[in-house]
């Protein structure tokens, strides 16, 4: 029988979380110093070829549409500004971060981000975000701590797996297992990272609406839509995932079940961005 844990006895004792990685520490630390240089930002970039590489690939992309060649991380910086490059190099972070995994996981990774940035458009998302750009980077993070449990726990993971293929949602087997799930370590990961408290807050309730502070109650059911369509598009994480939509998550996000179905087929239609998206994994 596995054992159960609290989220701080279970990262003082099994899980170790990884420390910010030095190049997000220091586009951080530059885009909050008032005398810091757009010059400074790419510098700090380029100084990690893996980062630098993939926040190239992201600018080049057909999902950003630039309609031009990005070279250089100078010409990004000073093409976009320091707080999309910072959201590109989060996004890039993110992309290191899964390289490995099963190809199901990164597809469904990649696809809650594309999903909540089709979502964007949604009054209540928009209100609530800077950017669209800044959507992709939560659905990006959404799963993140499925990655630490798999490198730590990875025998309660395939107990884990054998409830979701039983038809349980993943984030219940994982609290049946042990107590505590991938949301929360998550937002644990978030926090390490220093990113925003909306992040922070919307990545630890996005399966428990109640457990995240008021003011990102939306962000985190926007989060939980993203997820269910993923799983209704068939990018889900696991074969056998079931997709849950809370009634309460729905009705925060201002859809009602009669849109539904056209925010499904928006999001069906973004599946190219998605398969392209996916090679920056590779």
């Amino acid at each position: 029988m596995s054992q159960h844990y609290d989220i701080d006895t279970l990262l003082d004792e099994v899980v170790t979380l990884p420390s910010m990685p030095t190049s997000l520490e220091q586009v951080t630390r530059l885009m909050n110093d008032p005398n810091s240089s757009l010059s400074d930002v790419a510098k700090a970039i380029s100084a990690d070829p893996s980062i630098s590489l993939k926040t190239l690939r992201l600018v080049n992309s057909a999902y950003y549409g630039l309609g031009q060649e990005v070279k250089t991380v100078d010409h990004a910086v000073v093409l976009l500004g320091g707080k999309v490059v910072k959201n590109l190099v989060v996004s890039a972070t993110v992309f290191d971060a899964i390289e490995g995994s099963a190809e199901r996981f990164i597809l469904h990774t990649v696809g809650c981000g594309v999903a909540m940035r089709s979502l964007y458009k949604q009054p209540a998302l928009s209100s609530a975000l800077e950017s669209a750009d800044e959507g992709f980077v939560f659905g990006l993070l959404h799963e993140i701590g499925r990655v630490l449990l798999a490198e730590y726990m990875p025998k309660e993971c395939d107990e884990i797996e054998a409830l979701i293929a039983g038809g349980t949602p993943a984030y219940l087997a994982e609290r049946e297992i042990i107590g505590v799930d991938h949301a929360e370590i998550g937002a644990k990961l978030a926090e390490r990272w220093r990113l925003s408290e909306t992040i922070i807050g919307a990545l630890s309730g996005q399966y428990n609406i109640d457990r995240c502070p008021e003011q990102h109650r939306v962000l985190a059911a926007f989060l939980q839509l993203a997820n269910f369509l993923c799983e209704a598009s068939g990018y889900s994480s696991e074969e056998l995932a079931t997709a849950v939509l809370e009634d309460e998550a729905l009705a925060l996000t201002g859809i009602t079940p009669d849109t539904l179905p056209a925010v499904l087929q928006a999001f069906y239609e973004s599946r190219r961005e998605i398969d392209e998206l996916f090679s920056l994994s590779a």
